[in-house]
């Protein structure tokens, strides 16, 4: 198959697509990740032609892949007023698309060009690529060959962006600078003045793995400034829905004591606050931890709560706004007394209603 007949298919399906029924931004959100899974399987060219060639065989494999992805790109750049974003992953999956189907068809060297173009414009189209992109490395102190000498000045190079304080009672956004060339960082906040550590790094791989009241995420990340990567997990409650994709930049904010409290994704502006998954605090606030009225709070969680969208939202404020509220209601004996006559009616209609 030509390129120009591949491209045509995928128009055919666009004029199809409907990428405007939930918004540009979910649009560019689903396009981006789906683009990203898709370059990281994406294979080299074969140097040379040989018969039965598995890695012509895993191209053809995947072009229907890459036409339905094609196809949602132009669906969404032809919308109007469609950010740069879409048009530079646009531009990517044509040129991996021209390079797969010159794989198929054996034109090699043909391949090679698009698919090297196909790398460049990859880089180009990821929105935080130039964040942590070095700069050119200076010439030599000494250099041997001609006995010069030079002292180079030049700070190293910064980027902005934005961060939350991870520390309980504050949890203020603001601006703060990192270098490219280290991953891990501390900071100040401005605001409650307590010191917080960051970790920088690129995505490489993100698995959510459901253990029923709460998911396991395990992600695996290149830091910045190094060849290394680094694996984080953890169990987090609040079902909040944390969008990521390959090559994304990644910031874990810790409390100084090293408690791993928010992920940042800076490229696409999410975040995460990461909800223990025992947390009950006004419960455990008015009754005590180890309590037997906590079994029911939590059932209905998890029975309840987690199946519908608003229970999911009621979870992850509850999570976010409720170790402030257990913390005032501990200082005021008068309120604690009232949350917990208030959560004992709760309770004995919860256990009306089977959740012991």
């Amino acid at each position: 198959m030509q390129p120009e007949e591949f491209f045509q298919a995928a128009q055919s399906r666009a004029a199809q697509m409907d990428v405007r029924r939930n918004g540009m931004p979910a649009a560019l959100e689903r396009l981006r990740t789906d683009a990203s899974a898709l370059f990281a399987r994406i294979p080299e060219p074969p140097l040379y032609r040989r018969a039965e060639d598995p890695a012509r065989k895993a191209a053809e494999a995947l072009l229907p892949e890459v036409e339905s992805v094609l196809a949602q790109a132009i669906a969404v750049t032809w919308v109007p007023d469609a950010p740069a974003a879409a048009h530079g992953i646009l531009a990517a999956l044509q040129a991996h698309a021209e390079a797969l189907c010159h794989t198929v068809d054996g034109r090699l060297g043909q391949a090679e060009t698009a698919w090297r173009r196909a790398l460049e414009l990859e880089r180009a189209a990821h929105p935080t690529r130039n964040l942590v992109t070095q700069a050119p490395a200076p010439p030599p102190v000494f250099d041997k060959m001609t006995g010069a000498s030079r002292f180079d000045p030049r700070e190293a190079p910064h980027a902005k962006v934005k961060l939350v304080c991870p520390n309980t009672g504050c949890k203020r956004i603001g601006d703060y600078e990192f270098t490219a060339s280290h991953a891990y960082h501390r900071y100040v906040c401005p605001a409650c003045n307590t010191p917080f550590l960051a970790y920088f790094g690129e995505l490489r791989t993100l698995e959510v793995h459901s253990q029923g009241p709460s998911n396991r995420y395990v992600f695996t990340v290149d830091e910045l400034g190094s060849s290394s990567s680094a694996r984080i997990d953890f169990e987090e409650a609040s079902g909040a829905d944390f969008p990521a994709a390959r090559r994304d930049l990644l910031c874990f904010l810790y409390t100084e004591a090293r408690e791993l409290k928010v992920v940042v994704n800076v490229t696409n502006g999410r975040l995460m606050w990461i909800s223990p998954a025992a947390s009950c605090f006004l419960a455990t606030a008015a009754f005590g931890e180890g309590a037997p009225e906590l079994v029911a709070f939590r059932a209905f969680r998890d029975e309840v709560l987690r199946h519908h969208g608003l229970g999911r939202a009621f979870i992850r404020g509850y999570y976010r706004y409720g170790p402030g509220m257990a913390r005032w209601v501990v200082r005021h004996p008068r309120v604690k007394t009232g949350v917990r006559g208030v959560l004992t009616l709760v309770h004995r209609g919860l256990k009306r209603s089977g959740h012991t």
